[in-house]
Parts: structure tokens; sequence; C-alpha cells
């Protein structure tokens, strides 16, 4: 789980420095923006319609629109996400592979699932 974490960090540390965002601020555009909005991106291919990924795009929009100090704003963000992550500690967990399990294996399984359904429909004959 560690060499996963370690991975998942250097990668994000390596887009910090690519576009000038800080880590927590990269960190909340990839699990925050971007992945939601190609769930919603998938989710609309799968449903034939546009209303997910327009209706996403107008909420995030707002969002950073009234967000005074993005940087500030990601910074609570980030510190919220890691209290939830640290909270499995208490049933045997710990930071590092609740932050695999709930923000790498389980949105990979949801990728799996909606990628699944959105290009490898059965055929309706």
């Amino acid at each position: 789980m560690k060499e996963i974490f370690d991975l998942t960090y250097r990668f994000l540390m390596f887009l910090s420095r690519l576009t000038g965002f800080s880590y927590k601020e990269i960190n909340i555009i990839v699990w925050f923006i971007v992945i939601p909005f190609s769930w919603a991106f998938l989710i609309d291919k799968i449903r034939e319609k546009h209303y997910f990924k327009i209706g996403f795009a107008l909420i995030t929009t707002v969002v950073l629109i009234f967000t005074k100090d993005f940087q500030e704003f990601s910074n609570t963000l980030f510190e919220v996400s890691a209290n939830f992550l640290r909270r499995f500690d208490g049933i045997g967990s710990n930071y590092i592979t609740s932050s695999v399990i709930i923000c790498l294996l389980i949105p990979c399984i949801i990728y799996i699932i909606l990628i699944r359904k959105a290009y490898f429909k059965k055929s309706k004959i």
C-alpha cells in the first residue's frame, strides 16, 4: 500500500511542479473536480444525455467563482478529507491504507463499471 501511496504522491507533486498549484490544490482538483467530472461524462454517455456533466460543470463553476481564495479553500477541503481518512484508524486501518482504498481502489472500480457500461454495451437485437 505504501508504494502505491508514494507513487500517487510523487505523481501529484509532479503535477504540482508542472502547473504551479500546491500539492493540496492539485489533490483537490484531481479528486473533487477531474474525477467526478469524468464520472459525470461517463454517466451521460451511458444515459445518452448531457445533464450530469453540464450540471456538474455549472455547480463547479459557481463554487469556484464564489471561492475567494482557492488555496485556502483547497487547504481546508484537504484537511477535512484527511481527517475523514484518519477516522478509519479506529477500525484497524491507517491513513495510507485508507487513502489507497478510498481514493484509488474504489474510484478504479467505479471507472471499470462506468467504462464497461458506456463503451461495451450489449447490442439489443
